[in-house]
């Protein structure tokens, strides 16, 4: 949101917004300072430090600012030698930085792919630096949260699919999908059922501890024209494929109904369950995601694949239901509905729903 142009006010400011907006009860905890935060170069004893222009204070003192508010605070670097906006990052720095970070009190460490490899660097020993930047960083802290983006560039590669696998044996979350850009509302469709087919047959890498990371939330609405039914949709998404949960926007420009969505404790609830979808079924142009829900019952994501409105029809059995009836509720309006199949007719959009069996009443 604030790209290069952060700075320590601003970030205090979310982090009091996000108490005060009720998000941080909700559960997002954590404020996570992007790309922009370092000096331009590295101190004369190699350390990385604030820029003093952005951050007077010092990074030390701002994680303890925001400790305070009853949050955690995360910090991002890059594998490379430098960062992708060209500032100093973490490349043969890796424990000197981990032992910074937790100097400082950081919670959170995002760790880019980008910026200054070594020519002729083979995915194999990429794949080495990010574990033992991991290694590094919970020496210093164990508790520390460990994101990275090794499997980014090996997208459309044979070495996908690897690449994910060696992050979930070391990395807490890692990027599986190319950056958000909410260019328009025209763009915001097509893009998230992108960045579904991305993860959709990711969920054996998945699981507590460790999850496909499919980039920020909300970073398009209201101010790219995204519509409230566009982050619905990407809300959706992330929620039925584990996704965290981590939003890209200045908060204090979010209407309320868009506070209302990122706070759906139904949409949460789904994200949070432990784990990713695993079931696809498709009826015609139709495409049904299904997964346990912590409710009772399931929780299930119906996704238009074709350019116009379609129709699918899906039996109680297909969705891993035993009753011949069942009620469900729309995770996004409440409206709740007893039936015997589900037939959904859906525009451009998806349509996340919970279903119950007929011993537990859904919740509205």
């Amino acid at each position: 949101q604030f790209r290069t142009g952060i700075n320590e006010s601003q970030v205090v400011r979310q982090a009091e917004l996000l108490v005060s907006s009720g998000l941080a009860a909700a559960g997002y905890e954590c404020v996570n300072l992007d790309d922009g935060w370092m000096a331009p170069e590295r101190a004369a004893n190699g350390e990385l430090t604030g820029d003093a222009a952005k951050f007077p204070h010092g990074m030390a003192w701002l994680a303890d600012r925001i400790h305070e508010l009853g949050l955690r605070f995360g910090l991002y670097t890059a594998i490379g030698s430098r960062t992708c906006q060209a500032l100093p990052a973490s490349w043969e720095h890796y424990d000197q930085d981990a032992q910074t970070f937790a100097s400082w009190g950081v919670d959170f460490v995002k760790v880019d792919d980008c910026g200054g490899l070594p020519k002729g660097t083979t995915v194999d020993a990429l794949t080495e630096h990010f574990r033992e930047f991991g290694v590094r960083l919970r020496e210093h802290n164990p508790d520390v949260v460990y994101s990275q983006e090794l499997p980014i560039h090996q997208i459309c590669k044979p070495s996908f699919r690897s690449s994910v696998q060696a992050s979930a044996e070391s990395a807490h979350m890692w990027r599986v999908a190319h950056d958000e850009n909410p260019l328009s509302h025209d763009y915001a469709y097509p893009m998230i059922l992108g960045h579904l087919a991305a993860v959709v047959d990711l969920h054996p890498f998945a699981g507590p501890g460790h999850w496909n990371d499919l980039d920020m939330i909300a970073p398009g609405y209201p101010a790219s024209g995204w519509t409230l039914a566009d982050l619905r949709n990407q809300l959706s998404v992330w929620a039925m494929e584990a996704s965290p949960l981590l939003i890209g926007a200045d908060i204090a420009a979010l209407p309320p109904d868009a506070l209302a969505a990122l706070k759906n404790p139904h949409m949460i609830a789904i994200d949070q369950s432990g784990e990713q979808c695993s079931t696809v079924i498709m009826n015609g142009l139709v495409e049904a995601l299904v997964k346990p829900d912590p409710d009772g019952g399931v929780a299930a994501l119906f996704v238009n694949l074709g350019t116009g409105a379609a129709a699918g029809r899906f039996p109680l059995s297909q969705l891993g239901l035993t009753s011949a009836r069942a009620s469900g509720y729309d995770v996004w309006t409440g409206e709740t509905t007893t039936f015997s199949e589900v037939s959904v007719t859906l525009e451009a959009r998806l349509s996340l729903i919970h279903i119950s069996e007929p011993t537990r009443q859904a919740e509205i």
